[in-house]
């Protein structure tokens, strides 16, 4: 499962249980076409409660390529996954890789820790 939460600077994705690529994709997908995306401060990923993820390689280095280029547009934007499944890394590793963006992810054990830094 995947939800979104808005908040006043940002938003927070949660990732939970069994994620498929299907509800990775629309949740990317909603999140890159938000029309605030440009004025955010952070997008913040938490995989604390994944249990398992149906994703290829060749499915997260298309999400990662098509990331970098919508959030190209705000350089300013802190983007930070959380936790320690193995998505996390696979994605996290991926988008840095692209490089065509100058953000670049960070990633936390903790919530607290990325609120900690989003507030920073």
């Amino acid at each position: 499962m995947v939800t979104i939460t808005l908040e006043p600077q940002g938003l927070t994705r949660t990732l939970s249980g069994v994620v498929s690529m299907d509800e990775l994709d629309a949740s990317a997908l909603t999140i890159q076409g938000h029309p605030d995306l440009d004025e955010m401060k952070y997008n913040i990923h938490d995989f604390t409660a994944v249990e398992d993820a149906h994703v290829s390689d060749a499915d997260i280095d298309f999400m990662a390529a098509r990331a970098n280029v919508s959030v190209k547009r705000n350089p300013r934007l802190k983007l930070i996954f959380v936790g320690n499944h193995p998505l996390l890394f696979r994605m996290m590793n991926a988008f840095n890789a692209v490089g065509y963006s100058p953000n670049r992810v960070v990633r936390f054990d903790t919530l607290s820790e990325a609120r900690a830094y989003v507030s920073a």
